[in-house]
């Protein structure tokens, strides 16, 4: 027999006690039978297990590890059950939906059985609830199909509840967890991958006859899980990059509408991406706090480059493409040679943080003589380092806050900074604001982004997409705005190649939008 002890604190009395197996059995039948002389509550009292304390007998919930085990897997199981007896009554498309609903609930149930750790649980719910995404959304979606989804979110319901919540249950064994876990991912992976394949599809824009400024080219609908976080055009817009929540970069054919191979990173989601040099390689970064580098044609990972221990959210290059800035929430700014792929310095010195509160957005000027950084612990401040020696050589404070863009025009010494909803321009000597584009109480600016060369920039205000020409008078510089986007639907992000012809576009609503302006 075994000589186990379960710690139990009364919510009641608040003493605690331990007991063996056999008192906890003894207790629960106490418990039981005293629920049974309160109608009102019996059926509540004996769907749990109820114990009757030791100290005052009033009555407390506790379940040892295998009954708690044994009673989610049962409930889990119902679900699961329901799923398959409507799924035997379907036919067609409806059939294939409900079966794959029945398989996930599967990989739950034998998630439960091994007890995996919560986090691990909620971020499994995600991937696999995303794998539906599609199909729920569409119009004309029948009500079955709903109800098979509000199965799968009871199921998790259940799985999640109470797990990884209670100290007085062992850990379960370690090499058990990451074996189910990994065949978990791997399944999640084949299944998202189908999904993607099957689901987005470029929709090419009507056809009008001539073609006008500001045309649709092609919208990919449902391009990630969730929002679009950052977008990369190469320089003659014909290749566009994506990333999202997941690990994935997408990369897509603006030419044909197809998508290509993904990029794989780790990682729960990323939030940047840009072109490298002559646009073979392709760098990103996100969650996980790494910077990963492949080769454009051949999908092959040159470089993973760790530091950072924190979420980055920018990246920035120099023209060449050799060194790299990366700004993360773990408050440094991080220089990198990407061809040796060797981290070159921390902006800051080795103690101090480059800002307190973490660096939302960083720039490279073209030669990779200057740097800058934007955010902090009050969001308004912008420094200019020496990118040389990593000294810092200016401080900038802006009255609209919330630095969230920062990038170096082509003329000398001056660097455009999205600070609130305002686009301000900066003179990097003095580090004080010069100028504004596009001045306007009904622009709120989001996903800017400056093309390389300095003449155009694309910026996201509300569901339009702003074109930017940096030569016009500030009052009158946003030459197009591009309406497509679900109203209502933030723009998180924006693409726009060097000439202003072509513009890529995402946000809230999932899908990336290409644009050709006529410009």
């Amino acid at each position: 027999m075994s000589d186990k002890k379960w710690q139990i604190k009364c919510p009641h009395c608040q003493s605690s006690t331990l007991l063996t197996a056999d008192q906890l059995s003894a207790r629960h039948m106490i418990g039981s039978m005293s629920a049974l002389k309160d109608p009102a509550n019996a059926r509540r009292m004996l769907e749990d297990y109820t114990l009757a304390c030791l100290h005052c007998d009033e009555l407390m919930p506790f379940e040892p590890r295998s009954e708690y085990r044994r009673r989610k897997a049962l409930a889990v199981s119902r679900r699961i059950e329901r799923l398959m007896a409507e799924l035997e009554s379907l036919t067609g498309s409806e059939r294939d939906f409900h079966a794959m609903a029945g398989q996930l609930g599967s990989i739950v149930l034998q998630m439960l059985e091994t007890d995996m750790p919560l986090e691990t649980l909620f971020d499994s719910e995600d991937k696999l609830l995303s794998v539906f995404a599609d199909e729920i959304r569409k119009t004309d979606a029948e009500p079955k199909r709903h109800r098979a989804w509000r199965w799968l979110q009871e199921t998790f319901a259940i799985a999640c509840s109470g797990i990884g919540e209670r100290d007085d249950l062992p850990a379960a064994p370690v090499e058990d967890v990451e074996e189910k876990r990994e065949a978990l991912l791997r399944s999640l992976d084949e299944l998202h991958q189908e999904q993607r394949q099957s689901a987005t599809v470029a929709q090419p824009a009507p056809a009008s006859g001539a073609k006008t400024q500001g045309s649709l080219r092609f919208q990919f609908k449902r391009a990630h899980d969730n929002n679009v976080e950052a977008l990369a055009i190469s320089r003659d817009g014909r290749i566009g990059l994506s990333v999202g929540w997941n690990s994935f970069v997408r990369v897509w054919n603006l030419e044909t509408g197809q998508e290509l191979p993904p990029l794989k990173a780790d990682g729960n989601f990323l939030t940047s991406v840009i072109f490298l040099g002559d646009e073979t390689r392709v760098a990103a970064a996100g969650q996980s706090g790494a910077v990963w580098i492949w080769d454009l044609a051949s999908g092959r990972v040159i470089h993973c480059l760790r530091k950072h221990s924190f979420t980055i959210f920018s990246l920035a290059a120099s023209a060449d493409g050799r060194l790299l800035i990366t700004g993360s929430g773990d408050g440094t700014a991080r220089l990198w040679d990407t061809v040796k792929g060797s981290h070159v310095r921390k902006f800051g010195g080795f103690f101090g943080g480059t800002l307190n509160g973490g660096v939302a957005a960083v720039a490279l000027s073209p030669d990779g003589a200057w740097a800058l950084t934007g955010g902090g612990d009050h969001a308004d401040t912008v420094k200019v380092w020496d990118a040389s020696n990593g000294q810092l050589a200016k401080t900038a404070h802006f009255p609209e806050r919330a630095i969230s863009a920062v990038a170096f025009m082509s003329v000398r010494w001056k660097a455009l900074v999205l600070s609130g909803s305002k686009l301000c321009v900066m003179d990097v000597t003095e580090g004080k604001i010069i100028d504004r584009l596009a001045d306007s109480n009904d622009d709120y600016f989001m996903g800017f982004q400056l093309a390389s060369g300095g003449q155009w920039a694309a910026a996201g205000s509300g569901a339009e997409v702003c074109v930017i020409e940096m030569g016009a008078d500030s009052k009158s510089s946003i030459r197009l705005r591009l309406r497509g986007h679900e109203p209502g639907m933030s723009i998180n992000a924006c693409a726009i190649t060097p000439s202003g012809g072509r513009v890529m576009s995402g946000g809230h609503d999932c899908s990336v939008m290409v644009w050709d302006t006529g410009l």
